[in-house]
């Protein structure tokens, strides 16, 4: 009997703590998205959230604000309870496009599993954490438990910090006996694991090692990257037209990517840009300056780089939104927010320290005390960033209350700046093409 809940949370209402955390394919690229979310009130009292509560609350705020806008191109996982399995809320949802990660205190019993087989032939794929497998043996009895269980399981997730590889290893040889699974390594530290786990047969990852920096290990910046920074530096001086010209003359692949540009964002209109000077005059400071501090994260071309593109704007948008809260919007720091936002994650792909970046940039002293000391209104809010990227409900808590913003107001903002980075991210995908 699938339980009948209701078809829309009121979002106003809800006071829920969104983040996600990226999952790869073996050539880097971002597979999925696993929607983590927890309620206000079991951070506040450190107790086990209600998740049923919790995901309908996100399941229903995906759907407000559409799929595509919140998952972008790659599919999503989200953590779903027994409850949640029964009721009737994951029919909002496209099938095709969602992966039921089944927690590990389900019950895989036989009205369960008949559950699991009604939501596969709808569409969806289950995703079961490993435990979750001997839970069942140890309840059910192995043998013919496990083989009913597994043919109804697209993927196996195993936690690296919790069961060694070599262990990983005669699970997946045991599992493959009776099923054909895709293996889901998470908490990958290092690309020795990263390595290591694709030899012993896994197929995703996710973990620490992916926000580390995956692009460039040179000590010194490319060229092209110099270049770039030096143009954010004339920016930031106000510097005319008649000094930043040569500098994209004497770069076919900026002058290049400029002209594209200029045309993809429409801002020239019915105009034929003839002219490096021309470009530059149409397209505008302000823009011109977020494009160059983008080209800095997609420099190298590759997967890993752009999905750093991605975190990084994201990032920027959503701290340019925190900075407009009623409570915290002041003259000008809209546009200060989302340039350290961009900043802030330039060392990852440039081989030097963030100190070492801002020292090709005349960056106002605020801004770089903000970047490299989280001081001030921009620190933090960096801060919050943080939070959020590393999934720390805690630390998301505590800031998000000394600012001043209500975790309603935090997931709202969360949302609008998924949606925007998504849409961001295909017109210049539609620019490269």
């Amino acid at each position: 009997m699938i339980a009948t809940t209701e078809s829309s949370v009121d979002l106003s209402t809800s006071e829920i703590f969104l983040a996600r955390n990226s999952v790869f394919d073996r050539s880097g690229r971002v597979m999925a998205y696993e929607m983590l979310f927890r309620s206000r009130e079991s951070v506040d009292e450190g107790r086990p959230d209600d998740l049923a509560t919790s995901t309908q609350v996100i399941v229903n705020s995906m759907s407000h604000f559409g799929l595509e806008g919140v998952l972008g191109s790659a599919d999503g996982f989200i953590h779903v309870t027994e409850k949640l399995l029964m009721s009737n809320t994951l029919e909002i949802l496209p099938a095709q496009r969602i992966i039921l990660e089944i927690m590990p205190d389900v019950s895989l019993n036989t009205e369960m599993l008949k559950r699991l087989q009604e939501l596969k032939t709808a569409g969806f794929r289950i995703a079961l954490v490993d435990t979750s497998l001997g839970n069942a043996a140890q309840v059910n009895g192995v043998g013919e438990s496990i083989d009913t269980i597994l043919p109804l399981i697209d993927i196996v997730k195993i936690s690296l910090q919790t069961t060694s590889l070599e262990n990983a290893a005669v699970l997946i040889n045991r599992i493959r006996q009776i099923a054909s699974p895709i293996f889901w390594a998470t908490q990958v530290k290092t690309g020795e694991d990263l390595a290591a786990c694709k030899t012993t047969g896994f197929g995703l990852f996710s973990g620490p090692y992916f926000s580390q920096p995956l692009v460039m290990r040179s000590k010194k910046p490319q060229a092209l990257q110099v270049s770039l920074m030096k143009i954010v530096g004339l920016l930031f001086k106000d510097e005319g037209i008649t000094t930043l010209e040569p500098l994209f003359k004497a770069n076919p692949d900026l002058t290049l990517g400029l002209f594209r540009l200029v045309n993809s964002v429409g801002v020239a209109g019915h105009l034929q840009i003839s002219s490096v000077r021309q470009a530059l005059v149409t397209l505008g400071q302000k823009q011109l300056l977020q494009w160059m501090l983008l080209l800095i994260y997609t420099e190298a071309g590759n997967a890993a780089t752009s999905e750093l593109q991605r975190r990084v704007v994201n990032r920027a948008r959503l701290i340019e939104l925190l900075s407009q809260h009623e409570d915290i919007t002041q003259p000008g720091l809209s546009d200060q927010a989302f340039v350290v936002g961009l900043l802030s994650l330039a060392h990852k792909v440039t081989g030097q320290t963030l100190e070492e970046v801002l020292k090709h940039i005349h960056l106002a002293e605020h801004l770089q005390n903000a970047l490299l000391h989280h001081e001030g209104i921009l620190g933090q809010l960096l801060v919050l960033t943080d939070a959020i990227e590393a999934a720390d409900f805690s630390r998301m808590e505590a800031s998000r209350s000394h600012l001043g913003i209500s975790a309603q107001s935090l997931t709202d903002l969360q949302l609008q700046a998924i949606h925007w980075t998504n849409e961001l991210d295909r017109q210049m995908t539609a620019m490269k093409g």
